[in-house]
């Protein structure tokens, strides 16, 4: 048994009192930088000590009552980078972290890219199947975890995974727990960071010096939706460019980021983490996503940028306090992968900060389409923007022709910015691009009028009904403009007569109710009569990924059982 102790708390060297006041932290936020120009720097690790040198007493990490400067998150992450070093880490190596979005994440990320190592986040949510299928999938060397969250010991997991994996050299954790650990042979985060000393200047630079900008930063699996998760290998360029891609697009002052993604999704490492760290700015943490803390949080550390999923900002601006919070300090609320509803776009709409939606995957790194500031409520509902200039980008129909406007095609996508391919999955790799190079997003989208795309469904969630191509997303959209509907998700399910129709389930406003007849007559008004729903279920709640996204392979089984 050992004696386990959080040691991030012992590297906080002389941070801000852990009881600052509002005017404390209201210097804090007009203290921290707001550069313009800031470089391309190979490496995504680079812009720590970059900042570290321009404004070192910026606030880079926060964490309930942790706080890190940019000079202390520089010191702690050579520290960490020597430690994988003594530890035999080499360029390539998986580095593996079980935990939730706090310090910890940020620090091992960065030291694992800073000396080449590939990092990999494993989520709390987790069960013993997923753990094995990405651990046999990229081999870590080292893994990283808080032996218990949220009352959730993962003990047993850890031990049968050190047992049955050769790869896994060693378990190193964190814990606040004093009474000793139940992983065998698992080693102390106190005794790892002490082998910092083993490693001298000019060892820690030539380790370094190894690493390209296009090599493998992280390993981000995908959300496995319609199969098994692939490990999409996103490089430090990529991670880079995307993030000054977003800077284009969203100039901030005094950038203070909400944090609350999982650590395993690309929202959280490329649009929110990398946006914040190449801009010089504050990620503030939420470990968990909670509407009720999440304005408290908003409101005690004057957040600038807050991007979340369509479901969270539902379940945010549903909560009693979110009329009367002060979110004044916002500068952007922002939603990426799909529209919103637009009854819930024009109730944001009422706070004075700028709306934007964009468009992204784990493959493609960064978001590759952005609304225009200032765009309607109406515009912002019913598209994901317009395809980033810089990007190759385009609509392609399935016979083989680009799309026109009021054309349907698939969103592909062609980059040095984009994925290096799924780790230890060549095949997989290959029939992801088209024969001339180009990445398949498997995401079918509509060319409008204003050059804006409408995001209409996936290649993989269209079902046939009648001989017709049915999206449905395009029905769920329909379904969500209803005054009543707070969220829909559609499935084709099989049919004697039509071969598929569409099943669809509802999840009413709060405090609402809504009819099978009342929605039937809703999309007769809106769809060709061969893309209503069949089928009409109302849940009091859709079930969701840790991402927010409405989790279909839940309602698939739910419909099989």
């Amino acid at each position: 048994m050992h004696q386990v102790s959080l040691s991030i708390q012992n590297l906080h060297l002389h941070g801000i009192a852990n009881n600052s006041s509002e005017d404390q932290i209201n210097k804090i936020v007009t203290d921290t930088a707001s550069p313009n120009d800031i470089p391309m720097l190979a490496r995504i690790s680079e812009y720590v000590y970059y900042h570290a040198e321009q404004n070192p007493n910026t606030e880079a990490l926060v964490f309930k009552n942790q706080r890190f400067s940019y000079q202390q998150f520089a010191t702690i992450t050579k520290k960490l980078s020597c430690a994988l070093i003594a530890s035999g880490i080499t360029k390539g190596d998986r580095v593996a972290m079980l935990g939730t979005p706090q310090p910890e994440f940020m620090l091992l990320l960065i030291a694992a890219a800073d000396v080449g190592a590939i990092w990999m986040g494993m989520h709390p949510r987790y069960q013993m199947r997923e753990f094995s299928h990405v651990v046999d999938l990229a081999r870590p060397r080292l893994i990283f975890a808080f032996e218990e969250i949220e009352g959730r010991s993962y003990a047993e997991e850890l031990n049968t995974l050190n047992e049955t994996y050769d790869c896994i050299e060693e378990m190193i954790l964190f814990s606040e727990s004093q009474t000793g650990s139940n992983v065998t042979d698992g080693v102390l985060f106190d005794s790892f960071i002490e082998r910092a000393t083993e490693v001298n200047e000019s060892d820690w630079h030539a380790t370094r010096d190894q690493v390209k900008t296009d090599d493998p930063a992280v390993i981000i699996f995908t959300s496995g939706t319609t199969g098994q998760p692939k490990g999409a290998m996103n490089s430090h360029f990529g991670l880079i460019h995307g993030a000054h891609t977003e800077r284009r697009h969203w100039p901030g002052e005094h950038i203070r980021v909400l944090q609350n993604m999982p650590i395993n999704h690309i929202a959280n490492i490329g649009m929110m983490s990398s946006y914040c760290l190449v801009s010089g700015g504050t990620l503030v943490f939420q470990n968990r996503f909670d509407p009720g803390e999440l304005l408290e949080l908003i409101e005690r550390e004057k957040i600038t940028f807050w991007l979340q999923s369509p479901v969270q900002f539902h379940l945010t601006s549903a909560h009693k306090n979110f009329k009367s919070a002060k979110l004044d300090s916002l500068q952007y609320m922002i939603w990426g992968g799909g529209p919103m509803p637009q009854h819930l776009v024009e109730q944001l709409n009422s706070l004075d900060a700028h709306l934007a939606t964009a468009y992204g995957m784990t493959e493609l790194t960064a978001y590759v389409t952005y609304s225009d500031i200032g765009e309607s409520p109406e515009v912002l509902a019913n598209s994901i923007g317009k395809p980033e200039k810089s990007y190759d980008l385009r609509l392609m129909k399935s016979d083989g022709n680009l799309a026109s406007v009021g054309e349907e095609g698939e969103v592909q996508a062609r980059g040095r910015w984009i994925m290096r391919g799924y780790f230890n999955q060549p095949e997989a790799t290959q029939e992801a691009y088209t024969e001339d190079g180009w990445f398949q997003t498997g995401d079918i989208a509509t060319l409008l009028e204003d050059g804006s795309w409408r995001l209409v469904g996936r290649t993989k969630e269209m079902y046939k009904s009648g001989g017709f191509n049915i999206y449905p997303r395009e029905i769920e959209i329909v379904m969500e403009e209803h005054p009543a509907v707070a969220l829909s998700a559609v499935l084709g399910v099989s049919d004697p007569v039509y071969d598929e129709v569409g099943y669809a389930f509802v999840q009413p406003v709060a405090g609402a109710s809504i009819e099978e007849d009342e929605l039937k007559s809703w999309c007769r008004d809106k769809l060709a009569n061969y893309k209503i729903p069949k089928y009409f279920e109302v849940l009091t709640a859709l079930p969701t990924l840790p991402i927010g996204k409405i989790d279909k392979q839940m309602l698939r089984k739910k419909l099989d059982t």
